[in-house]
């Protein structure tokens, strides 16, 4: 099994105060170096009051959000996974971005077309959110969370491979504002159970009569693009929408 990790974007609250709180510190010596006037403390505090300006910028800017690969798949440690394998990531103000996750990028592997819903109109939590499709075949998506539409992700509807090639990142699809779940936790996996959930799904398509477990995994345990059709290449949207619980 692949576990190897990587690092993007993000930092914790947590550790931003704590940072914040280390600059102010240092800004209150360094501004009594510079009121004592005595011949080096003024530079002495003109650089502590730089260093602490400079920590407080390191603290407040986004960076180490941690990728990590569970049972071949990508899994950030900064957004919360659907069942129907979408994904929202928290931002400022109750504003969802909303995705699908890697699984269903590799499922799918591809779509000749992405519709998103309008901006202005209302997603449900587990109701059809998107609808992409591929060798004349429709596959809807199942939203993540509630929320009103306030931007969809032109970029994706113009070249849809953005959503399979960076699904967490430019291939996100579309950003909801929720305020009756500011936490937007209700109904989605837990993170504990996120490996145990992706393993069993992965043994469910390795359990597929006729499945060449081999084929369909790349040269180190990561599962090749459009899984769906490797398994069954006749009724792949069939099986396509089980796993994406639109069935």
């Amino acid at each position: 099994m692949n576990n190897t990790m990587n690092i993007s974007h993000s930092i914790s609250i947590g550790d931003r105060v704590a940072g914040l709180m280390v600059a102010l510190a240092l800004l209150i010596v360094g501004t009594g170096f510079m009121v004592l006037g005595v011949t080096l403390l003024p530079v002495i505090g003109i650089l502590i009051a730089i260093s602490a300006f400079g920590l407080a910028f390191h603290f407040l800017t986004q960076k180490a959000i941690l990728n990590e690969r569970m049972a071949g798949f990508l899994v950030p440690n900064d957004v919360m996974f659907h069942a129907g394998h979408g994904w929202a990531r928290l931002g400022r103000k109750h504003i969802f971005t909303v995705g699908m996750d890697d699984f269903a990028a590799k499922l799918l592997g591809r779509a000749d077309s992405i519709s998103l819903p309008a901006q202005g109109s209302r997603v449900k939590q587990g109701a059809p959110g998107w609808q992409m499709k591929a060798d004349s075949k429709s596959i809807l998506m199942l939203s993540p969370i509630d929320g009103e539409v306030v931007q969809v992700n032109r970029d994706v509807i113009d070249s849809p491979d953005l959503a399979f090639n960076d699904p967490y990142g430019n291939g996100w699809l579309f950003r909801v504002r929720n305020f009756d779940s500011p936490e937007g936790s209700k109904n989605m996996v837990p993170a504990a159970g996120i490996r145990k959930w992706l393993e069993e799904i992965r043994e469910a398509l390795h359990s597929r009569q006729g499945m060449a477990t081999a084929g369909l995994v790349q040269d180190g345990g990561e599962p090749v693009r459009g899984l769906a059709k490797a398994v069954d290449p006749q009724r792949w949207d069939e099986l396509a929408r089980e796993f994406l619980l639109t069935k």
